[in-house]
């Protein structure tokens, strides 16, 4: 599993700066860690259409694409975010704030055990929600990922979460079976990973 990881002054003033963000990213089979933010909109780093999920910190800096297909491309903030990343990241780091995590894996857990809608579960559900709407616009508002996360039992789950709509209007198990296969659908984009074919 990924894990948070104390970003160090430097890397979170780099990352303050350019709006990129190392993150980690717990699915059900796969995790680890990628690039995500830019603010316009906000979106993963994906190389050739493939959800790039690194080990670790250290290898996905050092596999930041320099050119080629990829989420990032174009983006000066990102070009000044690769050349600055290692001189700024300081492994085992004791200053600056935690890196970010999107933990479906425990978000499903408090699904399943209808704990999602409180503390400290509700607001890593609605990252996590809100990052899936994010990978999903990245393919389009057409991608199973984006009808998912914007549609639905989830889209419900997102507004019972923010006191939209009341916890009565939930089908707990509707939401389940999207949840599981939104993290389906992100495993398969996951860089050189086969998609699972079986549940």
């Amino acid at each position: 599993m990924a894990s948070r990881f104390r970003m160090g002054s430097r890397l979170q003033e780099l990352s303050g700066e350019t709006t990129l963000w190392i993150v980690a990213v717990n699915l059900d089979v796969l995790s680890g860690y990628t690039l995500w933010g830019g603010d316009d909109p906000d979106r993963f780093l994906t190389v050739e259409d493939r959800l790039v999920l690194a080990p670790d910190v250290e290898t996905l800096i050092s596999h930041l694409p320099r050119s080629g297909r990829h989420s990032f491309s174009g983006d000066a903030r990102y070009g000044r975010f690769r050349q600055e990343v290692t001189g700024a990241y300081s492994p085992g780091a004791a200053d600056g704030d935690e890196s970010g995590l999107y933990d479906f894996t425990g978000t499903l857990a408090a699904l399943r055990d209808r704990d999602v809608l409180y503390a400290p579960h509700s607001g890593m559900a609605a990252d996590c929600l809100g990052a899936a709407l994010d990978l999903g616009l990245q393919f389009g508002a057409e991608s199973v990922g984006y009808q998912l996360a914007r549609h639905g039992p989830l889209d419900r789950l997102y507004r019972a979460i923010w006191k939209e709509i009341d916890e009565s209007e939930l089908d707990y198990l509707e939401c389940e079976a999207a949840l599981v296969r939104l993290i389906e659908w992100m495993e398969c984009l996951a860089w050189g990973r086969p998609a699972r074919t079986s549940t």
